[in-house]
Order: C-alpha cells, then sequence, then structure tokens
C-alpha cells in the first residue's frame, strides 16, 4: 500500500503554493503589458511627431526654393 505523502492537506498546500506563485507571475505580466502599452502610446506619438516635422521641412524647402528662384530672377 502506497501513502498519499500527508494526503488531501498536502495536496491543498502544493496546489495553493501553485496559486500563488502563478498569481505572481499575472501580477508581473499585467504591470509589463501597462509598460508596453505606455511604449506604444510614446512611439505612436513620436511617428506623429516625424511626420509633422517631415511635412513642415517639405513647406520650408519649397519656400526657400521659391525665394532663391525670385532672387535668381531679379
Amino acid at each position: 500500500m502506497v501513502l498519499n505523502e500527508g494526503g488531501p492537506t498536502h495536496e491543498v498546500e502544493k496546489l495553493a503554493a501553485r496559486n500563488a506563485r502563478l498569481e505572481g507571475h499575472i501580477a508581473k505580466l499585467e504591470v509589463e503589458l501597462i509598460d508596453l502599452r505606455g511604449k506604444q502610446e510614446n512611439y505612436g506619438q513620436l511617428l506623429e511627431d516625424v511626420r509633422v516635422s517631415r511635412d513642415e521641412l517639405e513647406l520650408a524647402k519649397k519656400r526657400l526654393e521659391e525665394v532663391e528662384t525670385r532672387g535668381a530672377e531679379e
């Protein structure tokens, strides 16, 4: 006859410990998810800033060309 190493109480303790570890792991993953979402938002804002800056640069280049063309004609 094989004994169940402590019976149901021991099994409950093992499962409770496993649940605690898993809950800790879930909490860690949730924090990481929040961090990654924040980084994603920052990246999206940076991309928008780059687009706006690129558009402003193109406009400034066109204006400069117009001024240079007018100056060369005079």
